[in-house]
């Protein structure tokens, strides 16, 4: 017996002497034991990127025809609930994080006794929480938000266990004053607190880089798009957020161009170290083309040679149909937004990768325009938008025009803001082609728009459409 003792004893010695010393070496560095801060927040910047079953059941088969921004051929992928599902799931798995992080600051606060020394890093996390619970409140309306994610407080409490539904207005307006509060603090751009403590500053932010200006600008551009849409539902509520909102000095989103961050705020893939999955749920969903809508905006004649086109950014936007007698270059055909019994049968392969080999080949069944194909191939330069700063001028175009808190905006100026919309818009768009390699091919009528930068003119056509279209229409 003592000597099976003494065995034991020698084994537990020899084993425990094989970790002592090499404890950071026994770390498998593919696991790690935990996340840092900012392992986490970067983690939820990567959470706002669309997932590929959103892509596919969502944006390709319901937002697309249903915004009139594309055209469905056929309605064959009617498994909604996949990306709903996708969605509402990714969500909060961001928001579990979300919580963490702010349990994590409050640690570090007490820690460094200073109620305002997380506050920076706290305003950067609330912008993405609230683009995020914006876009899902959006789908769902009414949803668990103020109590949820928060199981791991207290696993007892029936309230994290089952947390209530929060309205979407009071979500909202949640959402809407934490922005304000935001925006304010990132804006000061103060170096320490009250107390002199330094910020806590992220050693990397991977969407914005701590370009604090930028995010304030961020900020200030959800507030003008979500107070646009409660002004209707409680203006006294959202007047005044607004008009601060429209009042705001913009200095690095009105930088002209679709640099990283010239022009507006985006995920791009190559700054991300991933790829989208657009090129996927293209290819695989293959029944979108563009739609008579869009078509009528961007082209002023049905001329199936594009003689009509006057927005230069239908070249980068859409593609013509296959090649055929009778068209050779192919066919500037929108597909019809509803369609009859009389409606051809549309195919082809448009999206297929092939195409990188044989540009032009679509198949010779593709009878309407598609979407460009280097939008919908490229995974490294081709942004996932958030927001831009064309967006941001047509929202103080629509406050103007609406009157609301006192500004108006009409005959020129209004002219003049929606100009500048659509040349911001028109030099973001232009940039894209020039971040990358693979784009290749380009329409001839596209290389002269660009040679002579004649986006004055087209500006000011589109704004006086733009613009009478609104009058006649009120």
């Amino acid at each position: 017996m003592k000597r099976y003792i003494l065995i034991i004893c020698a084994a537990t010695i020899a084993l425990a002497s094989c970790t002592k010393g090499f404890e950071e070496m026994n770390v498998d560095p593919f696991s790690p034991p935990g996340t840092t801060i900012e392992g986490l927040f970067n983690g939820v910047v990567g959470s706002l990127q669309q997932s590929m079953n959103e892509q596919f059941y969502l944006q390709n088969e319901i937002w697309y025809p249903e915004t009139e921004l594309g055209a469905l051929t056929s309605e064959s992928w009617g498994n909604s609930q996949i990306g709903t599902s996708e969605l509402w799931t990714n969500y909060y798995l961001m928001l579990s994080n979300i919580r963490e992080l702010e349990k994590r600051f409050d640690a570090y606060v007490e820690e460094q006794a200073d109620n305002a020394v997380c506050d920076k890093v706290r305003a950067q996390l609330n912008i993405m929480k609230a683009y995020q619970t914006f876009k899902v409140t959006d789908v769902f309306g009414d949803m668990p938000y103020s109590q949820a994610a928060r199981i791991w407080e207290d696993p007892a409490s029936q309230a994290t266990m089952k947390p209530e539904w929060d309205t979407q207005e009071s979500i909202y307006k949640s959402l809407l004053e934490e922005l304000v509060w935001s925006r304010d603090l990132l804006h000061a751009d103060s170096v320490t607190t009250a107390n002199g403590n330094e910020y806590y500053k992220l050693p990397y932010d991977v969407l914005l880089n701590n370009d604090y200006t930028l995010w304030a600008e961020f900020a200030n551009s959800l507030i003008l798009r979500h107070g646009l849409r409660m002004y209707d539902k409680d203006p006294d509520f959202a007047t005044p957020l607004l008009v601060e909102a429209y009042n705001y000095m913009y200095s690095k989103m009105s930088t002209s161009g679709g640099g990283v961050t010239g022009g507006g705020i985006c995920l791009w893939p190559s700054v991300l170290g991933t790829s989208w999955d657009i090129n996927w749920s293209f290819r695989e969903h293959k029944h979108l083309r563009m739609g008579e809508t869009v078509w009528s905006c961007l082209s002023s004649t049905n001329d199936l040679d594009g003689s009509g086109i006057y927005d230069y950014r239908a070249y980068l936007f859409f593609d013509t149909s296959h090649k055929n007698d009778s068209c050779p270059d192919g066919a500037w055909r929108p597909y019809p937004q509803i369609r009859t019994i009389e409606t051809p049968t549309e195919g082809g392969s448009p999206y297929a990768q092939s195409r990188d080999g044989s540009y032009t080949f679509k198949g010779p069944s593709c009878m309407y325009s598609p979407f460009n194909y280097y939008l919908t191939r490229d995974e490294k330069y081709v942004p996932q938008i958030l927001v831009t700063y064309a967006d941001v001028l047509f929202m103080k175009a629509e406050i103007g025009a609406r009157g609301i808190g006192g500004i108006t905006l009409s005959g020129m100026d209004l002219d003049q803001m929606l100009f500048q919309g659509i040349y911001q818009s028109c030099l973001f768009w232009a940039h894209i082609p020039q971040n990358t390699s693979r784009w290749t091919f380009f329409y001839p009528q596209y290389s002269s728009y660009v040679g002579s930068l004649d986006i004055w003119s087209l500006g000011y056509k589109m704004a006086s459409d733009v613009m009478n279209k609104a009058v006649y229409m009120n």
